[in-house]
């Protein structure tokens, strides 16, 4: 199931390649929109600190010396630059949901209908459809992250108070356990965290393909995965073959560091062989999930 999945991912990421090339448009505005909201600030900075960064060398020791009073007489410029950054994250977010919930949509409908064409107004239906569900569930599921992170933390404190009192001790099975207890605290949470992660993939194609609220989406991700335990599995696998496939593209671009005039070309190659195997991630994890719910339309769709 797991091959089949991913041959039949491939297929739908290659009728589906305009989402390649959205991807790479919304690569595009994010980098022209992190121009406008950090570039012009830190140019605005700049040609104010002008005198400053004449005075380069003197400027660090200003500011180890006199930290207080260098926030103070350039606490504007910083306020507007936390402002910004602020603003570009809020943006390049909202973005990536909103083309998320399109991309998600149209590979829906491609894989349960095999006669359905790809067209910007059904992208944009998709989105428009997907994108506050979406928003929803990605605000609940962080959440959950950051108290998990919380918990992490304070754990982590609260092992690193145990440490430094039998360290004192100085009882060498002590500091046995207690490492061992360090070791076993991270190795569980990141256990944890990426399990997190991949349940939070799942609600979202849940969420898409069911077209339910956030809740019962969540329940149906943890009904299927409770049904289909291999999905975690599954996404381990996709996961490291995009870093494999990553790392011999940075191995190619590197190779032609030295016949700059290729460069561009090659970049823009990788950029979209990068996109385009995140299509097919997208691709795989849905046409897995259709097999796993025996979703009726995928049959349908294609035994026609």
């Amino acid at each position: 199931m797991i091959i089949e999945s991913i041959k039949e991912g491939f297929g739908l990421a290659n009728n589906n390649l305009q989402l390649v090339l959205l991807r790479i448009a919304v690569t595009i505005i994010n980098l022209i929109v992190l121009f406008i909201f950090l570039g012009l600030p830190v140019i605005a900075a700049i040609a104010y600190l002008g005198f400053d960064l004449a005075q380069a060398k003197d400027l660090l020791p200003f500011l180890v010396r006199n930290p207080f009073e260098f926030v103070s007489k350039y606490l504007a410029l910083m306020f507007i630059t936390g402002v910004s950054f602020v603003f570009y994250i809020v943006f390049t977010s909202t973005l990536f949901l909103y083309a998320l919930g399109g991309t998600l949509g149209v590979l829906k409908n491609s894989a349960v209908n095999i006669q359905y064409k790809f067209s910007m107004a059904s992208f944009f239906k998709e989105a428009n459809i997907n994108f506050s569900r979406l928003f929803r569930l990605v605000s609940l599921l962080v959440s959950g992250v950051i108290v998990l992170f919380l918990l992490f933390i304070v754990s982590g404190v609260m092992v690193a108070v145990i440490m430094q009192a039998v360290t004192e001790s100085g009882s060498a099975l002590e500091m046995f356990f207690s490492s061992f207890s360090v070791l076993t605290i991270v190795v569980f949470s990141i256990i944890i965290v990426a399990a997190g992660f991949i349940f939070s993939v799942y609600s979202m194609i849940a969420l898409v393909m069911e077209g339910r609220g956030v809740m019962d989406s969540i329940r149906r991700a943890s009904g299927f995965l409770k049904q289909m335990p291999g999905a975690f599995l599954f996404y381990v696998i996709l996961f490291i073959g995009i870093i494999a496939v990553n790392v011999v593209l940075y191995t190619i671009q590197v190779s032609f560091i030295a016949a700059p005039l290729m460069t561009p070309l090659i970049y823009l190659l990788t950029a979209f062989f990068r996109n385009y195997l995140r299509i097919v991630i997208w691709s795989s994890l849905i046409v897995y999930y259709i097999k796993g719910t025996d979703y009726p339309v995928y049959y349908a769709g294609y035994e026609i």
